[in-house]
């Protein structure tokens, strides 16, 4: 069964907004911590969507871009290779997607869930973190919800800590590769997913990464 968003945030006793559609603006001018899924329902345990795929079209700007993009350390074959690699790390019985947060004083939510949004693949921002939501093809049908919180570092970190405990129905620390179990787009959290991608932005320097 799926960890639900309220559970997640409830958790931790936070109160969180109604699920904002993918691209939907909205308005939060505060710092805090915001979680991508693929369901509007907070309470569902319910996977939505468990195939897993990625969007032709953004696959080839990402690589347009990301000239010496590798896999486990060669050239990639292409999309079919990629899918087949990421899937390996697709929960299929997951809607939670990224945790993320915005600690800025000039970077509240809005704004950073904003530059997710605008952020082109194999650009080196303004949000590189959680890049392979970029890639799925069910992006457009994905929802974020999002907390004020005083702590946005250590409520994002707990969060995805609390993620993994409820979606492996283990501790953390009898996890091995602990990484692994991070939501699909989350690659650190004082940790690394291990997952062979390597150059995925290209050679330009940062632009507007503020």
């Amino acid at each position: 069964m799926a960890v639900s968003i309220n559970q997640l945030f409830s958790e931790f006793n936070l109160n969180y907004s109604k699920a904002i559609k993918w691209n939907e603006k909205f308005e939060a001018k505060f710092n805090g911590v915001y979680i991508i899924a693929q369901t509007s329902d907070p309470f569902t345990i319910i996977a939505k969507n468990p195939k897993f795929g990625i969007c032709p079209d953004a696959f080839s700007s990402w690589t347009k871009e990301a000239t010496e993009l590798k896999i486990n350390g060669k050239e990639s074959d292409g999309i079919n290779e990629f899918t087949n690699h990421l899937n390996e790390f697709w929960n299929p019985n997951e809607n939670i997607l990224y945790i993320g947060q915005s600690s800025s004083k000039t970077n509240p939510i809005q704004k950073r869930v904003g530059q997710f949004y605008s952020h082109k693949l194999g650009q080196k921002g303004p949000h590189t973190g959680g890049y392979w939501m970029k890639l799925l093809d069910c992006l457009k049908d994905t929802y974020i919800f999002y907390s004020e919180t005083q702590n946005p570092r250590d409520t994002e970190f707990k969060l995805l800590m609390k993620f993994i405990e409820y979606s492996s129905g283990k501790s953390f620390y009898d996890l091995e590769n602990i990484g692994n179990y991070l939501p699909f787009a989350n690659l650190t959290a004082d940790f690394y997913k291990v997952h062979g991608i390597k150059n995925p932005t290209n050679k330009n320097r940062r632009k507007n990464a503020r």
